[in-house]
């Protein structure tokens, strides 16, 4: 991947190029000039450019970035390719001050230079200061930008002309008029796909001629049978709610209604209205309104159920190699309850050929893993078997173990006591998302290091007694209590869910999965807490894993 030449006196250096929008992506003419300058400048500093990353069209305020990420990667790897990176400007490597700043000590630790052909900054104390100035600055035109983006987006908008994303299924662009080079354009109906639009209405209202009127799923698998596509995708249950909610095809279309950098709504008076041609007449899409809002869930009055349902959200379809979850379907008025899979339910059957099974008959078989294999001394002995093990080599390595996590637990504290001196310098704003996201990071690696500690300082006896197989017995006995306690149905979703991390359903086997630690933290802690949440790694089966269940 990387060439040397050995003949060389040069360093290795990478190049890294950006550019934010997918016209620039397709027309830019500077991009090879400025990769020719880059090159020369590189070798004039003593280095040769093996490899140039580019992203084309991404924003340089987020990482997001494929060729970004890959070239971190490759630079901090531990074959050190490269002593340094070039960049035109610091604005193309990154638009957050924040960020750029992690990334080039990111870098400056594996000992790769972060140089701008533009902006050169030197070293020293004050390229730092100089640096921070610079790509301030650049955040802070980027903000502007954007605002002024915005407004010339609203404006254009508010005259009733198309902002350049592609337009609903049913509609296609044309140029309305021309403002010097720019061209403006608007929306028209296209014939071709506004007829599946009328058809998929009909379908909900009328049907198809030989049966009545058809739910959502019932379309999907309609049109997904006969190969009718949504250009060039597969119809879903999400994506024909959406046509039969969309006002455009009553002539109305919003703009502004979500914030383009963070994805979340704006108020309803910030939307704009922009006037586009009609599809289905007003009558007709108040009526499919009318009945999309009876049958929501969130109006329609709730099927009452001795239970709720125990697998939710860990049972898996495992047929011939579907992975899509599996979703609860009933009959007869909610008398009969099944498992079906939800990609069949809601596609149509495209990457499932169906796998339907009774609740009743997987509740029981999982339950009756969990009481008579998993919840018996002898097959706990078996998993907790390190836990048990109270050797000379095992009390050393979970010493060993305990002194890293300690070591690592620091380091934790020192980074959220680095975050925070940000905030009291004025670094960051106390609202930062990236604040909040890497402080809930690190939080969470806390609790997790507290956790495997707590266990550990029990197996060595530092806190408490040692896991013994009198213990391991005793919350055997217990758990097999909890599970048929009548009194809280609710509370054995809860235990299951404590000890299952999935349950893959075929027609003819089911195979439950969970997670060792599970069962290590509740045996060495107090298993009696019904509200303590853990934390879930490494695996174990119920009849086969590398200790051996016997098959009986």
């Amino acid at each position: 991947m990387f060439q040397d030449d050995d003949s060389s006196d040069l360093l290795p250096a990478c190049i890294y190029a950006r550019v934010s929008t997918k016209r620039q992506a397709e027309h830019e003419t500077s991009l090879e000039d400025q990769q020719a300058q880059l090159e020369a400048i590189a070798a004039s500093n003593g280095f040769r450019i093996t490899k140039t990353y580019i992203d084309a069209g991404k924003s340089g305020m987020n990482d997001r970035r494929p060729e970004f990420q890959q070239m971190i990667g490759d630079a901090c790897s531990k074959q050190r390719p490269y002593k340094a990176v070039f960049v035109w400007n610091f604005s193309r490597f990154f638009r957050d001050e924040f960020e750029i700043e992690g990334y080039r000590r990111r870098l400056e630790k594996a000992g790769v230079e972060l140089i701008s052909a533009t902006q050169n900054v030197g070293t020293g104390p004050y390229a730092r200061m100089l640096r921070n100035l610079m790509t301030t600055n650049d955040a802070i035109s980027s903000e502007i930008n954007a605002a002024q983006v915005r407004t010339v987006m609203a404006a254009n908008a508010n005259g009733g002309f198309w902002n350049g994303s592609i337009p609903p299924l049913g509609y296609r662009t044309y140029i309305a008029a021309r403002r010097g080079t720019k061209d403006k354009k608007k929306i028209e109906i296209n014939p071709l796909e506004s007829a599946l639009v009328e058809r998929i209405f009909d379908l909900y209202l009328m049907g198809d001629g030989v049966n009545g009127p058809m739910g959502i799923g019932r379309i999907v698998k309609y049109l997904n049978t006969r190969g009718i596509m949504n250009r060039n995708q597969v119809f879903s249950t999400s994506s024909v709610h959406a046509i039969l909610r969309r006002e455009t095809y009553i002539g109305r279309h919003y703009y502004n209604c979500r914030d383009s950098r963070s994805g979340e709504p704006r108020p309803r008076d910030e939307w704009i209205t922009v006037e586009v041609p009609k599809i289905i007449p007003d009558d007709i899409f108040a009526e499919v309104q009318s009945r999309l809002t009876a049958h929501s869930p969130k109006v329609s009055a709730p099927r009452t159920h001795t239970s709720p349902v125990l697998l939710s959200g860990i049972a898996k379809c495992g047929q011939l190699g579907c992975t899509a979850s599996m979703m609860l379907m009933t009959g007869k008025s909610g008398r009969y309850r099944y498992y079906c899979c939800a990609d069949h339910r809601t596609k149509g059957g495209v990457n499932c050929s169906g796998n339907t099974v009774s609740m009743p008959m997987v509740d029981d078989a999982v339950m009756a893993v969990l009481e008579k294999r998993l919840f018996q001394p002898d097959r706990l002995n078996l998993l907790l078997q390190g836990m048990l093990d109270a050797s000379n080599d095992a009390h050393a390595e979970r010493k060993r173990r305990l002194t890293v996590l300690r070591k690592e637990e620091s380091d934790v504290r020192g980074a959220v006591r680095a975050l925070l001196k940000t905030v009291e310098n004025g670094v960051l704003e106390p609202d930062d998302p990236d604040l909040k996201e890497r402080m809930a990071l690190h939080k969470a690696r806390q609790a997790s290091i507290s956790e495997e500690t707590a266990i550990l300082e029990r197996q060595l006896g530092t806190n408490t007694k040692r896991v013994t197989p009198e213990m391991v017995e005793r919350f055997a006995a217990v758990m097999r209590k909890k599970l048929h306690d009548p009194a809280d149905p609710l509370m054995r979703q809860h235990y299951v869910r404590a000890f299952v991390s999935e349950v893959e359903i075929t027609r003819d086997k089911i195979t439950v999965r969970g997670p060792r630690q599970a069962i290590e933290h509740a045996v060495a802690g107090d298993f009696e807490d019904e509200t303590r949440v853990r934390s879930f790694v490494g695996g174990w089966r119920a009849r086969q894993e590398s200790n051996l269940w016997p098959q009986d």
